[in-house]
């Protein structure tokens, strides 16, 4: 769409060389802020292009952390509880809380960094009902 535009304004620009309406010199120099004004727009819309596509990563990396930091530390207490046959149940459960609490920070602020990405959004409000339902059962 950009190469169609270029080509029609040069052919305007041509034409009106061509009548005399401008001279040679005004022809070069609006060619050359024609071709400036489109690089710029490119590099313009290339870095929100980038940023969106960053954005969109992190809040996948966030959401899988997440995901990781509620799946491990439940897997590796009921593994250990097992293993330990119900004895020092209590210093299991305090090693896999530390280790989901561990995981959970860097998941929280990545996913407030990634805010505009739907993964982002879900795992910052994961996290804080999480956070909420845990102090809950805690007190």
């Amino acid at each position: 769409m950009e190469n169609a535009s270029r080509v029609s304004s040069e052919e305007e620009l041509l034409k009106l060389r061509e009548e005399g309406k401008i001279s040679q010199a005004e022809y070069n120099d609006l060619l050359g802020a024609m071709g400036k004004q489109l690089a710029v727009g490119t590099e313009v819309r290339t870095l929100e292009h980038s940023i969106q596509d960053s954005k969109r990563k992190l809040g996948r990396i966030a959401f899988y952390l997440m995901l990781a930091g509620i799946v491990v530390p439940i897997m590796a207490f009921l593994i250990c509880f097992a293993i330990a046959a119900g004895g020092e149940g209590d210093v299991i459960f305090s090693v896999c809380l530390f280790l989901c609490v561990l995981a959970e920070i860097p998941a929280f602020v990545i996913g407030v960094i990634s805010w505009p990405n739907v993964l982002g959004k879900a795992t910052v409000i994961t996290i804080a009902i999480v956070t909420v339902i845990t102090l809950l059962l805690m007190s």
